[in-house]
């Protein structure tokens, strides 16, 4: 478990792995760490491994096998450790950085494989929900088993939504650009694409076609998108009533919420939340007993 970046703001301490079923899923590394504009961050090759990074704030370009790419705000990449990369920081940026090996995410992230890795659009919004229930930021140690349940249910989250990266040196128009901004920092309180369309001065359809072009899909989508992986957030917290969730993530009743959340996750607001927490409730098991182990 050796370190791969220069001391950060904060890592968790993991416990050693045990013998018997270490292989299954492992949690090498959680950190989350500021990087200035301008900062290059390398990170070696670890073969065997797979690394998930994404900016919690501000924008990276990323270079990977040749391939070079940007990662924005919430945007996520799940990389083979088989080849090395390096980070360079477009402006003061939040970074989010977990190294997993086994069994298991070899089979859940190369099922969904493009070439070039795997691209999340929202997945950052996961990493960030995995790393906040491990409490990456009190440094307290983290238990096999905690390490092992979260990082399946990230799996599990991110399962199914990768696309290709995107294109080398692409550059988004502005319109989209400054939609995915107002709707990343904004989604709870936004009034729905009309508004946003008026804020860019645009007409919706012209923001619509433009959005999709670049995107590959509609900025409502997109929208509904963000504001599910953070009420999904908030479900997995616990202590929160749907309806609390459903105007913190910014939908219009609590109704429309429920439809929109089972239509993506498979399951109604309240299910999700009870499964959640007969998860944080299980008993230790045996170690004979254990699926997912560091």
């Amino acid at each position: 478990m050796s370190a791969v970046y220069p001391p950060t703001d904060s890592a968790l301490n993991l416990e050693a792995p045990g013998d018997l079923l270490s292989g299954l899923l492992g949690v090498c590394e959680a950190r989350s760490e500021s990087v200035p504009a301008g900062a290059v961050r390398t990170i070696p090759a670890e073969p065997g491994r797979w690394r998930i990074l994404s900016p919690l704030s501000g924008s990276l370009d990323l270079a990977w096998a040749d391939r070079t790419w940007t990662l924005d705000a919430h945007q996520a990449a799940a990389l083979p450790g088989s080849e090395g990369l390096s980070l360079l920081a477009r402006e003061d940026s939040a970074l989010l950085f977990l190294s997993l090996c086994g069994l298991v995410p070899d089979r859940i992230l190369d099922a969904c494989r493009h070439e070039s890795g795997l691209f999340f659009e929202t997945g950052g919004l996961a990493l960030e929900s995995m790393l906040r229930s491990l409490r990456v930021h009190s440094g307290h140690t983290v238990s096999e088993k905690e390490a092992s349940q979260t990082a399946y249910r990230l799996l599990m989250s991110l399962s199914g939504t990768a696309s290709a990266a995107p294109a080398e040196g692409r550059r988004l128009p502005l319109v989209v650009e400054a939609a995915l901004g107002i709707m990343r920092r904004e989604y709870a309180f936004l009034d729905g694409i009309g508004e946003l369309a008026d804020r860019l001065e645009v007409t919706q359809e012209y923001l619509t076609r433009c959005f999709y072009r670049s995107i590959g899909m509609t900025p409502g989508k997109y929208l509904n998108q963000v504001r599910i992986e953070n009420a999904r957030a908030l479900l997995r917290e616990g202590g929160h009533s749907i309806q609390f969730v459903s105007d913190a993530c910014g939908f219009t009743n609590s109704n429309y919420f429920a439809r929109v959340f089972r239509s993506s996750v498979g399951l109604n607001p309240r299910d999700y939340a009870r499964r959640c927490a007969s998860l944080d409730a299980l008993p230790t098991p045996r170690r004979d007993e254990e699926l997912y182990v560091l």
